[in-house]
Formats: C-alpha cells, sequence, structure tokens
C-alpha cells in the first residue's frame, strides 16, 4: 500500500487477548527462587490482568460494531455513524474503515483518515473471505517512520454471506490500551513489555523498541545474554530471570530482576514481562568539564565549528566524551532531517539510528520535533526525556536546535526546574474523546453551527478541565470559549515563555494528521508559568482544534 509498510508479524496484543475471552491467573511460578521474585510475579500478575481487561473492552467494542453494520450496507449512513462512536470513544484509535467485499473503502473516520471513500486497496496479506481465527492482525509501519497496530474483523449479512469487514488503526503505545495499565506500576523504577511469540516487541516503555525483534536486535548488538533470556521467556509459560542489558541509547549497562507470563490465547501466545533494575554501569564518563555559556550560545558553538570546519570533522568532535561539545551542562547532538542520529557521545546507542517515530510517555514527538525546528529555522522544542545528571530519572527537556544547511542539524538541551511529568491516563483519554465529540459534531452540523456552539458560554461543548480551541488552517483563532478577548488573533508565529514556535507547532502538527505537542505559557489565573499537554485534531483542511490539559508533578 501506497502509506504503509506492512511487516507480518502475525499475533499483537490487542485482539490475542480479546480472542481469548478472559485473562487467565498468573501460574504459579516454575523457578526454584521464586520467593526471590514475589515483587516482579506480584507486579508482572497486576499488568497482565490490566491489559486484559483494557483490550478485552476494546474487541467487544469491535465485534458490537461488526455485528450491528451486518444489518446495513457499507456506505450507509448507519454504518458511517457507527465508524464515527468506534472512533470518538476508543481514545486508542487512530482511523476506523469500512471495507466492501471487494475490497473498497466505503466509510471511514474521521473524514482525515489516511484511506479516502473509493480507496482500492491494492493488496491484502490473507483471505479475508475464509479467515482461520475471529480475527486477523498485523502492526504496520507508516511513511513516517511510526507503527501502528490494525485489527480486521469480518462483517456478514443475517443470511451468513461474507460482506467485507471493519478495520481498525490503532496507536501502540495506546492511551487506552497499556498505558492505563502501565500507570498502576511504578514508573521510574519498573520496565515493562509485551512481545509476541516470535519475539517482536508489541508494547515497550521505549516507543523505538516497538515493531522490533527483541531477540535479533539483542544479538546484533552483541546482547547475547539479554537474546537468550528473551528466547526463555517466550519459550518457556513463565519465570524468572535475571540479566543484563544496554538500556537503549541510554549511555548504560543495567541489571534486570524479571518475571514473565504468557496469556494463552486463540491466535498464539504472547509473552508479558515487567522488570526491576537492580544494578547499572555507566558506558559513558560523566562529564567533568564546564562552560560558561548559555545554551543558545553553546549549540551556535557547533554550529560555526561545522561552518569551518566541515561535516567529517563536526561529527567527530561530537562523537568525543573529552571534546569540547561534551560539558556538564549539555551535550551536541548532530541529527539528520530524517532524524537519523548521526553524532552523540552521551548516547552511543543511538548513533545511525532514525528515531523519528519516538514519543515520550505523553506521546509527544521527541526527535520529530527537534527536526521540525530545525526545518523552521531553529529554536527550542520541549519533551520529556532521561536525565544523566539524576541518574536517568525523567525530567522535562529544553533543547535548542541550530540547522547547520537543508540536510542535518545540531542541538543540546537543559533539563528543567519544573517537574512535570506524565498525564492521568483517565484525564488524557477523557481530553482525547471530548475533542472527538466535537469533531463528530462538526461532521453532522458544519463549520458554522460549530463554531457558534463551541463560543456560546457555559454551553455543550465547555468544560473547566480541559481548554479547547478552533484554529483555521492560516492560524486564525475561530473559537475558544474559556478566552473569547483572543478569538479573532492570529497564532502561527505564537512563542511560549522561551520561544518555543507552539503556534507553528500546532499547525505543523495538524496538518500531518494530529497528535500531542507541549505548551509552555503563563497561567494568568494562577499567575504562574504552566506546562500544558494539547492535542490536536484537524477536522479537514481548513480548520482544525486545539484541547489542553495542565500538567504537573502530581500528574
Amino acid at each position: 500500500m501506497k502509506y504503509l509498510v506492512c511487516l507480518a508479524l502475525g499475533i499483537f496484543v490487542v485482539m490475542s487477548v480479546c480472542i481469548a475471552g478472559c485473562i487467565l491467573p498468573l501460574p504459579s511460578d516454575q523457578s526454584d527462587e521464586s520467593g526471590d521474585y514475589i515483587e516482579q510475579i506480584k507486579l508482572v500478575h497486576i499488568f497482565t490482568q490490566s491489559v486484559g481487561n483494557s483490550t478485552s473492552e476494546l474487541g467487544n467494542s469491535l465485534f458490537a460494531a461488526a455485528e450491528y453494520q451486518s444489518d446495513f450496507a457499507p456506505d450507509s449512513p448507519e454504518v458511517s455513524a457507527s465508524l464515527s462512536d468506534l472512533y470518538v470513544h476508543n481514545p486508542s484509535s487512530l482511523s476506523v474503515y469500512r471495507i466492501t467485499a471487494d475490497n473498497v473503502v466505503a466509510a471511514a473516520a474521521p473524514k482525515t483518515a489516511m484511506f479516502p471513500v473509493g480507496y482500492q486497496i491494492p493488496s491484502l496479506e490473507f483471505d479475508p473471505q475464509n479467515f482461520s481465527t475471529l480475527a486477523y492482525q498485523d502492526i504496520c509501519q507508516r511513511d513516517t517512520g511510526e507503527f501502528q497496530m490494525s485489527v480486521i474483523v469480518p462483517v456478514y449479512t443475517r443470511n451468513g454471506a461474507y460482506d467485507g469487514f471493519l478495520w481498525y488503526y490503532l496507536d501502540p503505545m495506546s492511551k487506552i490500551l497499556v498505558i492505563p495499565a502501565r500507570s498502576e506500576l511504578p514508573r521510574d523504577e519498573v520496565l515493562a513489555m509485551i512481545l509476541d511469540e516470535n519475539g517482536v516487541v508489541l508494547y515497550s516503555d521505549d516507543s523505538k523498541n516497538i515493531g522490533q525483534n527483541a531477540i535479533s536486535a539483542a544479538r546484533a548488538f552483541g546482547q547475547y545474554e539479554t537474546a537468550a533470556a528473551l528466547e526463555k521467556m517466550i519459550s518457556t509459560k513463565n519465570g524468572t530471570t535475571v540479566y543484563s542489558t544496554y538500556s537503549y541509547g541510554s549511555m548504560r549497562y543495567i541489571t534486570l530482576a524479571a518475571a514473565w507470563d504468557t496469556l494463552e490465547t486463540k491466535t498464539g501466545p504472547l509473552t508479558v514481562v515487567v522488570g526491576t533494575q537492580t544494578a547499572q554501569q555507566q558506558l559513558v564518563p560523566s562529564p567533568t568539564s564546564n562552560t560558561d555559556k548559555t545554551l543558545e550560545e553553546f549549540v551556535q558553538s557547533a554550529y560555526l565549528y561545522a561552518v569551518k570546519n566541515g561535516k567529517d570533522a563536526t561529527l567527530a568532535a561530537i562523537n568525543d566524551p573529552n571534546g569540547q561539545f561534551v560539558t556538564q551542562e549539555y551535550a551536541i547532538t548532530a541529527i539528520d532531517f530524517n532524524g537519523t542520529i548521526l553524532a552523540s557521545a552521551m548516547m552511543p546507542g543511538d548513533l545511525g539510528v532514525n528515531l523519528i517515530a519516538n514519543k515520550d510517555a505523553n506521546g509527544v514527538p521527541t526527535i520529530r520535533t527537534l527536526v521540525q525546528r530545525a526545518k523552521q529555522g531553529g529554536g527550542y522544542g520541549m519533551y520529556l526525556c532521561p536525565s544523566h545528571m539524576q541518574n536517568q530519572e525523567i525530567e522535562v527537556k529544553l533543547s535548542y536546535v541550530v540547522p547547520i544547511d537543508d540536510t542535518w542539524f545540531v542541538s543540546a538541551g537543559s533539563y528543567m526546574d519544573e517537574k512535570a511529568k506524565y498525564v492521568d491516563p483517565e484525564l488524557n483519554n477523557a481530553m482525547i474523546e471530548y475533542t472527538r465529540h466535537v469533531a463528530q459534531y462538526a461532521a453532522v452540523n458544519g463549520k458554522d453551527a460549530t463554531i457558534a456552539a463551541l463560543n456560546t458560554p457555559n454551553g455543550q461543548f465547555f468544560d473547566d478541565n480541559i481548554k479547547l480551541v478552533a484554529v483555521d488552517s492560516t492560524g486564525i483563532v475561530l473559537a475558544r470559549p474559556y478566552d473569547p478577548e483572543l478569538i479573532g488573533n492570529n497564532i502561527a508565529s505564537a512563542t511560549d515563555i522561551y520561544g518555543g514556535s507552539f503556534g507553528r507547532d500546532l499547525m505543523v502538527m495538524a496538518n500531518s494528521g494530529g497528535g500531542m505537542v507541549y505548551e509552555y505559557y503563563p497561567n494568568r489565573d494562577l499567575g504562574e508559568n504552566q506546562i500544558t499537554l494539547m492535542y490536536v485534531l484537524p477536522i479537514d483542511d481548513t480548520w482544525f482544534l486545539v484541547s489542553g490539559i495542565a500538567i504537573n508533578a502530581e500528574s
């Protein structure tokens, strides 16, 4: 297909757990040393049960929708409404389609979905009329580098004739599936992962691992102990182990005490792993030199060096852990415009790796944020990141970007005093669902009626907890119910307190299909600066919605 490079992985977490019908209780551990792993066994049990509950709810809604649609023609208004409801009320969804028996898109939600109505699907890797299981699933990579999971549920007429299928795309880092389950585990002390029967990562705390075969990757990097431990996990029903592994890109080896359990499903086994860190070994020594330069001055010095000495010499200098571009305050990283790490003394494991699809724990793109800023001529970007100064604790990082030419750029960052962390997944889900509900209203009632409804004081779309704005494609504010004096203003050049171009970020995000972005701006009501997580949702190519929830250290 034009937009996807499908990886035939066979099984994936959502429908595998749903089809099982129930989550199996954690079997008694087979290890003779299970008493030493009481904490890990307890945590993997919690994680398994919670993931199962969330995915079962989604599975039930998909099969119920397929059953409902069996009474209607694929292109009927009832089917379109059914897809819209699935999209609105399942924050995990990226898009959802009704496909005819001839493999043509008959209906889609949202209107800005990847495949438009009438699109002929050129090929399928399975026979949709002869399912061997209740559903088909795979994990695919978009041309943006991001991974998507898809679920296909067949639709039959009441007389049993095959009538096409329901096609549901979701985010592997889904806020409704794994993230609520993950929030029940200690965040910084515990690592969680889900593997299919071949060792492919279906979920990982580090989004760059999703879609990769963990066993093959471990072998490729010479981590044979890690590969052996992972092979044991996918071949043994449950157990415990201790193994060392490279914490990818974070300049350290860590030792994990891990427990795993297997979900036996009708489509194959899934391995759920929870590990706690017991030790670590730094690969790159902490910098000893200091600088009196500001962050901007430090990055500008790397730019000037590149202009004078050329690309190869600059990359070599950046990769030198004892060189001029590594200090206790800052460390330069070089990245190309495709998102590939070209040089970094502090993250040797990421050299040559394309991280364009990487996201932080709140779903905000990290490298893509920097690439976007470089393409805009440079400036600041913000995201969550492990701090090498604070024992890899997740902190808010402010990075400054300077492009060298139109192919690569240099960047460095500092960790902010603000301790904003993770958004409550229930509130995040509520924000997504609320925004999509407004979009659903717009699809039925049109743009003008929706803008009027949004601007009605204390109207149906007014919410004290979730701030919503409607913006046209040129940046003009169309609706802002909680702050009407800004209606008519242009946000295209709006910047945060650090000069980050969040106005352009919102517009770029809308043009690329929507997603998450941060805003750091003074809160006039509280009299203090505040970080807001914003969800961008395009309605069509003329306007989009932005909703936001404030985050803080308690989130």
